[in-house]
């Protein structure tokens, strides 16, 4: 995969013809900012410190429902900070006090995740879409969010002026389900990232590490495997139990501890049941984190010996990424996007073959000088991805698809 090292880097690289008579006004919906929304929080804090590194030229205006939890992005004089709070949902919020906010501002480029107004739109918007799972796999939503997710999303996409996917994967799924009302250049690719926290610890420090996130989660130090993510259908992690249940009843039977950091999503009910079903010598050392802040996720990934990641279908995934980039050995799914994330920092295996993934991890523990090789291998490869670039990438859309500008005064 090629991840374009040549693309510029500022933008007074870009070609005089590609900036207007005066600096863009840029509105983001940045509300995923206010709450622990994992990915798509993720997604903001990445771009907006990325923008605000390559471009101190044009205006950006960003507007929350509510404060910004935690450290917001670093951002220069160029970037307005605005908290709206509003009645209602955020439903109403998009297609009301959105559009008036852009407005207000004079905004000449707009954009949001997934869902833009459509009852006024004072601006070309962009969308970024991180997934299509709800149209790939309905069965693993609810009825009402699947519903609601059918009725807006396609027509948003439709009105939308450009669709930003978050890996190539996602733009083929999205330029084959919605072929119909969508034209192939509308959608661009714009890669993510992992933030610069996410960093490898030196090897002496690993035991120290390991230590402090077995305290953290109120048992004494112990190795431990790890995965990070909501708690869905999509994420498979009744085969990552199958597998952890093999390795822990095996031969080896290694005292390792299986990590599960996320929030608790829908549709648990098979791991619910699969959970109760375990024998106790295997269930006791599963531990569920629940959400993690932020800030605490690299100590996380740093002292694991390594990182499953068994899901059957990510838009990019964030996950894995982070976990290369702290230097953790990385076993991932082969499917939808991962393959095109990890390349050949990591070890990919099918999504469904628990006995694979029992083979995998007995692999790493029985043969401890392999981590340190995966861990390098996973850093390299993590390095490709920047922030910058995608900043940049959506820069240059932002630019293409600005507002006329009728009046050069």
């Amino acid at each position: 995969m090629e991840l374009n090292p040549d693309m510029p880097t500022s933008v007074e690289t870009l070609s005089p013809s590609a900036v207007a008579s005066r600096p863009l006004r840029i509105g983001i919906d940045a509300r995923t900012l206010s709450g622990p929304f994992t990915g798509d929080r993720t997604y903001w804090r990445g771009l907006i410190g990325g923008l605000a590194k390559i471009d101190s030229v044009n205006r950006y205006f960003i507007y929350t429902r509510e404060p910004v939890a935690g450290t917001p992005p670093e951002t220069g004089p160029n970037f307005t900070w605005r908290t709206a709070r509003t009645p209602g949902n955020d439903a109403l919020w998009m297609q009301f006090q959105f559009p008036r906010l852009l407005a207000q501002d004079d905004v000449d480029i707009g954009h949001t995740q997934y869902n833009i107004p459509l009852l006024t739109i004072p601006c070309p918007i962009v969308t970024t879409i991180g997934d299509i799972t709800f149209a790939l796999f309905p069965d693993q939503f609810l009825p009402r969010d699947r519903f609601i997710l059918n009725q807006f999303i396609p027509r948003s996409l439709r009105k939308a002026a450009g669709i930003l996917a978050v890996s190539e994967s996602t733009r083929r799924d999205i330029l084959r389900r919605y072929k119909h009302i969508i034209a192939p250049e509308k959608v661009v690719t714009t890669l993510l990232a992992a933030h610069e926290q996410f960093r490898p610890i030196p090897e002496a420090e690993f035991t120290e590490m390991q230590a402090r996130v077995c305290e953290n989660a109120g048992i004494p130090r112990t190795p431990y495997i790890l995965s990070v993510g909501v708690l869905q259908p999509r994420k498979n992690l009744t085969t990552l139990l199958d597998a952890f249940a093999l390795v822990k009843l095996g031969k080896l039977a290694p005292p390792h501890k299986l990590f599960i950091a996320g929030k608790r999503g829908w549709l648990n009910e098979d791991l619910d049941k699969q959970l109760a079903a375990m024998p106790t010598e295997v269930a006791k050392d599963i531990l569920f984190l629940g959400y993690v802040p932020d800030h605490e996720l690299p100590d996380l990934y740093a002292g694991a010996e390594m990182f499953c990641y068994p899901s059957t279908y990510e838009g990019f995934g964030l996950p894995p990424l982070e976990a290369m980039a702290c230097g953790c050995p990385v076993l991932c799914s082969e499917t939808s996007s991962l393959p095109e994330v990890v390349g050949d920092g990591g070890i990919l295996l099918p999504s469904k073959d628990s006995d694979a993934w029992a083979r995998a991890i007995e692999k790493l523990i029985e043969r401890p000088e392999l981590r340190p090789r995966w861990g390098e291998r996973g850093v390299a490869r993590a390095a490709q991805f920047s922030w910058t670039n995608t900043a940049q990438k959506t820069l240059e859309t932002y630019i293409e698809l600005r507002r006329p500008v009728t009046d050069a005064s």
